[in-house]
């Protein structure tokens, strides 16, 4: 079983200009800078990595060291990163092929499972990979954040310490068969978690306030309403995307022009909505709904 952790550098967020790949026995297996293929200069790119154009004028493409580079992730069982999502479709798109078919392990999860819940973190506003280590009492080297090499070690000494906390941890015995073991429980938790989280940011209500001459006001949130006069209605749903994505393609035509938060309703129509009700799904459709309703405001 081999464990890689990685970090990758690029321009403009498309070209891979610097790549670190370690093992988990903090050896650096790989590291090389690479020259863009097509983009020449890239001054907001720079300011983060410090890499300059002059810095990798003499430097192979990425696509001659493909080859070298494909070989060593062929051997890889599980790759580890922080937010590594975009570091391995990057990679993909650069032409390394069964990146989709590894293990990955993102140190964001982690961190987010057994530090960011107890204290409140929003998933999806989990802090960068420098607070993350200053927390778990992890130090950049001299080279500091943002070179790929530094990172890719700061990642694998994160990691160390995140393992540590799941039950069943994966050091308490030296073998493949305990690592697997901790790994499959971590994915469980986390799936368990994510789904709730999920469910829960989902979770809403319809607010339906009376006008005049038929007219109501329709809004979508996820606090329940305050009982006000010309409140008339309340509907709690289990998917707030999918229930405005319904409303606004049923009532499309009641919409108030210029207004799509106003609707003249009859008052069978008003009783239809305020029996609606709705599940949350999956993420997946969640976020299908919530384009959906992008969409339907673009053309209403």
């Amino acid at each position: 079983m081999r464990i890689l952790f990685l970090d990758a550098e690029f321009v403009d967020n498309q070209e891979v200009i610097e790549l670190s790949i370690w093992s988990q026995d903090a050896r650096e297996v790989y590291h090389k800078f690479f020259k863009p293929a097509e983009i020449r200069e890239w001054p907001l790119s720079e300011e983060i990595h410090h890499i300059s154009p002059s810095d990798v004028k003499d430097c192979p493409s990425f696509s001659k060291c493909r080859k070298d580079i494909q070989a060593i992730f062929d051997e890889a069982d599980y790759i580890v990163g922080f937010a590594t999502g975009g570091d391995i479709a990057h990679l993909a798109k650069s032409g390394i092929r069964g990146l989709d078919k590894k293990h990955v392990i993102d140190i964001k999860h982690l961190f987010w499972l057994y530090v960011g819940i107890e204290r409140d973190y929003d998933f999806y506003s989990i802090p960068g990979l420098g607070r993350v280590s200053e927390m778990l009492g992890i130090e950049f080297g001299e080279k500091g954040a943002h070179s790929a090499s530094e990172d890719t070690l700061v990642t694998l000494k994160c990691f160390n310490a995140l393992a540590a906390m799941i039950p069943g941890n994966p050091y308490s015995e030296p073998t493949e068969e305990a690592f697997v073991r901790a790994m499959k429980q971590f994915d469980e938790e986390y799936a368990l978690a994510k789904d709730a989280y999920e469910r829960k940011k989902a979770h809403g209500w319809i607010h339906i306030y009376k006008g005049e001459g038929g007219v109501y006001k329709i809004q979508f949130k996820r606090r329940e309403p305050e009982d006000i006069p010309s409140l008339v209605g309340k509907v709690e749903v289990g998917d707030l995307s999918k229930a405005e994505s319904h409303v606004l393609a049923r009532y499309q035509k009641r919409m108030i022009q210029g207004n799509r938060s106003l609707f003249r309703l009859t008052k069978k129509e008003l009783k239809e909505l305020l029996v609606y009700s709705n599940e949350y799904g999956d993420e997946e459709e969640h976020s299908l709904n919530k384009k959906l309703v992008q969409l339907q405001k673009m053309f209403n």
